[in-house]
């Protein structure tokens, strides 16, 4: 119970900071990277005078104090027939549609913004990023069309949103009247910044805008349905269902930014809005409830930045970025990579439990290898008793002839031959009583035959050692196979051997291992690195697994061309009364 109570409060202290840095994050973005607060000139009534020699250098965002006629589509020579149309003075945002702030006033209709720059004397090309205005206008740059999205007359209307871009050679003043009109969307008239500058910036902002949002959505994309994958997999069909959730908010987040009609626009905002409110609350609730999941703390910091987002974009809902995302965004994005690092380091452990099981398998197909080349030269060396037990009373018979006959001297000479013959038909040695290291040996003994690797070894075990026959497999296995393979990368005239000693004293089984090598050793902070790969060696932190799993340690080092593997194992079972071979 008290562990409980200790986690829930950590957990509890995570959340709390994450919060605390997320939403000071979050308003350092809205002071710092906003449209709508960027430094730099703005309108006043209605006229911006830019700087003489840097007006061509930066983007102005032109935010404040447009000039707007309510209730009136105007053009500019409208404008000039008549000065008293009635105005005032507004900034993008501050309203949310065309009642300008009137509770009972209808916040669909139409309206005319306009704005007077002073440019610079040289004329030089300009351009004004609108982006999407609710739901149709026409745009009038010095008293000529210059574009029209959608149909904004009230007999024809027609509406239709997106981004565009609209130039013009300019020189000392420029008039800019937009006439907007809007039936559908609650948020009418212009609700985004527009920007104004040179070609070249804008049209850079724009695409890095559009490259960073499309590589955003699809990591983002491509997390989730890894992520989908491995619930897929796994049958956990409740998460999978919440995480489908997510990706349809992703989704919608997407299509809402092409979409033509302001209606489906403003229909699918709030079906993107409630998907994403709903998955947050779900995974911080969620995220509690599994405070024993390995990955839980990264989780919940994620989900927690992304809960945060979402109330952002409610208290500073005047945040346009200069740079990256918008609230959410950035949320997902946080969220997204904790997503990704969890399914990382679940496809690392996948994939280190895959190496396991083929290392597992390789050793369990050695040591039957093993045996089975044991059991046939034990075999055939049986048969080869059995034929010498059947001639040797053929022998015992001419020794006993040669005896009643007092000839010593032939007798002499038979024996010595006889024993010669005898050596050479019985070779077979046993290292040790060991079943499984006796194979293991004899069975790398032939393959260092085969590759003429010099093979030396000395063995004094105990029978009984209490230590798993599997655990010697996979010792031997990995400690013989990487001796062989780095002998064998020795150099054509370079020596090749490998040397075995194994001892117990005290308790211990000691094991000591040298075989030449070329290069040296690559040390890690986890191990040692493979030489056959990038990675880190599997079979030298097997070997070291086993060892620690027995009481002992293993230690590696390599000088002048000689690997060298000194390990300890404390024996289970003390058995004093075993002959020890060597």
């Amino acid at each position: 119970m008290a562990a409980i109570e200790k986690k829930n409060k950590l957990w509890t202290l995570i959340f709390g900071i994450t919060v605390i840095l997320s939403m000071t994050a979050f308003f350092l973005m809205y002071r710092m990277n906003n449209e709508y607060t960027a430094r730099g000139e703005q309108p006043i009534q209605g006229i911006l005078c830019l700087d003489e020699e840097k007006a061509a250098g930066k983007l102005h965002y032109l935010a404040r104090e447009w000039q707007y006629f309510p209730g009136k589509l105007l053009t500019p020579d409208m404008l000039k027939e008549n000065t008293g149309y009635y105005s005032r003075y507004i900034s993008i945002g501050e309203y949310g549609g065309m009642e300008l702030g009137d509770k009972n006033a209808s916040p669909y209709g139409c309206g005319t913004y306009r704005m007077i720059l002073i440019l610079p004397k040289k004329e030089q090309t300009w351009a004004l990023s609108l982006k999407k205005v609710f739901s149709a206008y026409r745009i009038y740059i010095n008293g000529e069309l210059a574009g029209e999205v959608g149909d904004p007359d009230e007999k024809t209307y027609k509406e239709q949103i997106m981004n565009r871009v609209f130039t013009f050679q300019g020189s000392e003043m420029a008039e800019i009247v937009i006439a907007v009109a809007d039936k559908n969307h609650v948020k009418s008239g212009i609700q985004y910044i527009p920007v104004f500058g040179s070609p070249v910036q804008i049209n850079m902002q724009r695409g890095l805008r559009v490259l960073g949002s499309g590589f955003a959505m699809a990591f983002c994309i491509c997390v989730m349905f890894g992520v989908l994958t491995v619930h897929i997999r796994t049958r956990t069909y409740l998460s999978l269902m919440i995480d489908v959730w997510i990706v349809a908010a992703f989704l919608l987040e997407i299509f809402v930014d092409i979409l033509p009609s302001a209606g489906i626009f403003y229909e699918a905002s709030w079906i993107s809005e409630a998907v994403k409110w709903v998955a947050a609350f779900y995974m911080l609730v969620n995220t509690f409830g599994e405070t024993d999941c390995g990955y839980g703390k990264i989780v919940l910091v994620g989900t927690t930045v992304y809960a945060c987002s979402l109330v952002a974009d409610r208290i500073w809902p005047l945040y346009e970025p200069i740079i990256g995302g918008r609230f959410p965004e950035t949320g997902g994005m946080v969220l997204a990579i904790a997503f990704a690092c969890v399914l990382w380091r679940d496809l690392s452990e996948a994939y280190k439990i895959r190496l396991t099981y083929e290392i597992y398998s390789k050793q369990t197909e050695l040591r039957l290898l093993a045996q089975k080349k044991h059991y046939e030269k034990l075999k055939a060396q049986m048969d080869e008793t059995s034929r010498v037990r059947h001639d040797m009373r053929q022998h015992l018979r001419v020794l006993a002839a040669l005896l009643e006959q007092k000839q010593y001297e032939e007798m002499q000479t038979y024996l010595c031959r006889y024993t010669r013959e005898f050596q050479e038909r019985l070779t077979y040695q046993t290292y040790c009583k060991n079943q499984v290291t006796d194979a293991i040996l004899h069975y790398y003994e032939e393959i260092c035959r085969e590759k003429r690797i010099s093979f030396q070894c000395q063995v004094e075990a105990p029978e009984n050692t209490g230590i798993e026959d599997t655990d010697f497999c996979r010792l031997f296995g990995n400690l013989l196979e990487n001796a062989v393979e780095a002998a064998e990368r020795c150099p054509d005239g370079s020596p090749r051997f490998i040397r075995v000693q194994i001892r117990a004293r005290n308790n211990k089984l000691l094991i000591e291992e040298e075989n030449s090598c070329t290069g040296s050793l690559r040390r890690g902070r986890d191990g040692i690195f493979s030489g056959k790969h990038s990675g880190q060696g599997i079979g030298t932190a097997s070997i070291s697994e086993i060892a620690a799993r027995y009481g002992g340690l293993a230690d590696f080092q390599d000088h002048n061309g000689i690997f060298k593997a000194e390990i300890f194992l404390r024996l289970t079972k003390k058995d004093t009364e075993d002959k020890l071979f060597g």
